[in-house]
């Protein structure tokens, strides 16, 4: 007997599995009307062999990117295994097996355009249940 072949991890497959997954039903109306998914990041990033979908939510305006989440393929689709559901105007990049969140940091008075206070960025690897932030630093610059 073979094993099934892993889901796809397409665009459409993260939006199909965002819609799916009930812990992101208050991402519903955002990837139905506008939004959604946009950042997507294939990579085995739980260790297992198999290659993992993490991908992040477009507001659809000027909010840019407002959650993301991680699944990990089943025999019979894909399974929510981390997320993170309020966020602006986050990035989402891979380092090895770890994802690194960039969030910019606003000061009072910055303009939408321009946060002076750099970004916030959180490591986040898996530990053999769900994602853990392994480290935290400011940086100048929205990538890693």
């Amino acid at each position: 007997m073979t094993a099934a072949a892993p889901p796809p991890c397409t665009l459409h497959a993260a939006r199909q599995a965002i819609l799916a997954a009930p812990p992101l039903r208050s991402l519903r109306a955002t990837v139905e009307r506008g939004g959604g998914p946009d950042t997507l990041i294939c990579h085995d990033l739980t260790g297992d062999g198999e290659s993992d979908m993490a991908v992040t939510v477009f507001s659809g305006g000027t909010a840019g990117d407002i959650a993301w989440a991680v699944f990990r393929p089943t025999p019979t689709g894909w399974k929510l295994a981390y997320a993170r559901l309020h966020a602006y105007k986050v990035g989402l990049f891979r380092s090895g097996r770890d994802l690194i969140e960039s969030e910019p940091v606003y000061r009072p008075g910055d303009p939408n355009c321009c946060p002076s206070g750099g970004f916030e960025q959180r490591r986040l690897s898996w530990n053999g249940r769900t994602f853990v932030v392994t480290s935290r630093r400011r940086n100048r610059t929205f990538q890693p």
